[in-house]
């Protein structure tokens, strides 16, 4: 595969179209774009984009469907960066981002234009854009491709600006260069072993960084086609799977575990040839559940949306489950000392940096945010602690300002989470720190059940004390109907806190 350090997402795109021009690179329930298509589709949009706005980000508000690809990349095609915007938040996030930003423009389709229209933008659909493109004069596409050329963006344009959740505070704006993306593309490519033969279930969010490079820029890179699924629920996407004939899954693990038990009790006929878990850390009992059904491992990889953001993966050989892979091609991985600064010795633990051509360029606007995470030598504190084994696996232990101090001694949420999953009427499980005159802090944990699976507090904490060293076990349980969760499933500790 050819190097994508130095080159931008539109060379990915045309690469790919003269490789693979009259194969099959988007499709949906209603849709089947070529390579040749897609391409013509993204050069189209691009000018239209050009005269809708001055400001260098356009903004967007689609879900994973066929039109998103072309609108991601007819923004870098009119010298914009795309922001793909977070479909559940409320209009006053939305303002904001926009604002920070500098987004004046919102792209959407027509079934989102009215509940856009309190917000401070111009919004425009791609079905206006369309009618508009029909009215008018076939265009040259030589003529296209010359006006484009005078906005063409450089390796090291920002490509995307992705707006992380934030544990504290207004979200922050991630800038990601053509460079970042289409780099990770390409390790990621080579070190999942994507080939022209996968077909992609691209039911990810558009603003989530693993939907943008593993379900859609990686399967073009490497020949592939993406099948797009709007809105996640685990019957539609078993149902798209089997309709799309989808051998690759790209899921968060609590995506993987409603899938699983819906395949298991309502089994589709599907022909997965590979599964990647990503975005948060993977249950033992997720991945158990899933290998017994359908029949295959589920490699685990880790990343952040600031590394755009795949680190490290379990390739097919290269895997250790309990890990989240070795990093990849081109990726340098180390454990520091987050009070020292020094670097650990192989096995200890400590902060996982990275440095790597993945690593973003900044936070948008914010300098000193910046500073706090990107070293003078280009090294990315993760905020993850973890450690690399013998072997040379990276393990992921928690987050650092989730790390619980239990009398000095250090406890990570998702080990505890963990244990209380196995208990076959915890349906979610969330840990948190609770302040203890006497030990500084005591693990709380917050716990949601199936539906018709009763448990009591003592049996759960007695699994814990079954599981987890003394002071690991929570010292409470409290029931909830459900726990807070982010638009992917995963559970907000920081909601809980």
């Amino acid at each position: 595969m050819p190097n994508h350090t130095d080159i931008t997402l539109l060379d990915l795109l045309e690469r790919a179209r003269q490789a693979h021009g009259d194969k099959p690179a988007v499709l949906g329930p209603d849709a089947n774009l070529t390579y040749a298509q897609l391409h013509m589709q993204a050069v189209g949009l691009g000018a239209a984009f050009m005269q809708l706005t001055q400001k260098n980000v356009l903004a967007m508000f689609l879900p994973m469907i066929p039109p998103f690809p072309g609108a991601f990349f007819g923004a870098g095609y009119a010298g914009k960066a795309a922001l793909p915007l977070n479909m559940l938040l409320p209009g006053e996030d939305l303002a904001y981002i926009l604002a920070d930003s500098g987004a004046d423009t919102i792209v959407t389709i027509e079934m989102f234009k009215e509940k856009l229209k309190p917000l401070p933008a111009k919004i425009v659909t791609l079905e206006e854009l369309k009618a508009k493109a029909a009215a008018g004069p076939a265009p040259d596409p030589a003529a296209l491709m010359k006006l484009l050329a005078t906005v063409r963006p450089k390796p090291e344009s920002t490509a995307a600006f992705l707006y992380t959740s934030g544990t504290t505070g207004k979200a922050k704006g991630v800038e990601l260069t053509h460079r970042n993306l289409a780099s990770n593309t390409a390790s990621a490519t080579e070190f999942m072993h994507f080939t022209p033969d996968y077909r992609v279930l691209a039911c990810l969010p558009t603003f989530h960084t693993l939907a943008i490079t593993a379900t859609m820029l990686a399967p073009l890179a490497a020949g592939g086609s993406l099948f797009t699924f709007p809105k996640f629920d685990p019957d539609g996407v078993l149902q798209a799977a089997e309709a799309g004939g989808c051998n690759v899954f790209v899921m968060v693990p609590s995506m993987y575990r409603l899938v699983t038990r819906r395949q298991d009790k309502h089994p589709h006929k599907l022909d997965i040839k590979l599964a990647i878990a990503g975005g948060e850390p993977l249950p033992e009992e997720v991945r158990a559940n899933f290998e017994r059904v359908f029949k295959i491992p589920l490699h685990e990889g880790y990343g952040l949306t600031e590394t755009s953001p795949v680190i490290a993966f379990n390739a097919a050989n290269a895997s250790k489950p309990g890990t989240v892979g070795k990093p990849l091609p081109g990726v340098a991985v180390k454990i520091v000392d987050p009070e020292t600064m020094q670097d650990v010795a192989r096995g200890g633990t400590g902060e996982v940096w990275a440095q790597g051509p993945n690593i973003m360029k900044g936070y948008h606007n914010k300098a000193e945010e910046t500073a706090k995470v990107l070293t003078p030598e280009g090294w990315f504190r993760t905020g993850d602690m973890g450690l690399i084994d013998a072997e040379g696996f990276l393990q992921i232990t928690g987050r650092l300002k989730e790390m619980i101090k239990v009398g000095g001694e250090m406890v990570f949420p998702a080990e505890v989470e963990n244990a209380l999953l196995k208990h076959p009427s915890v349906h979610e499980a969330g840990v948190v720190g609770e302040r203890d005159d006497r030990k500084g802090e005591v693990v709380k944990a917050f716990v949601a059940l199936y539906e018709g699976k009763p448990a009591t507090a003592d049996e759960l904490i007695e699994l814990c004390r079954k599981e987890l060293a003394p002071y690991k076990v929570p010292k409470s349980v409290e029931f909830r109907p459900e726990l807070p969760k982010g638009p992917t499933g995963k559970v907000l500790r920081r909601l809980l806190k």
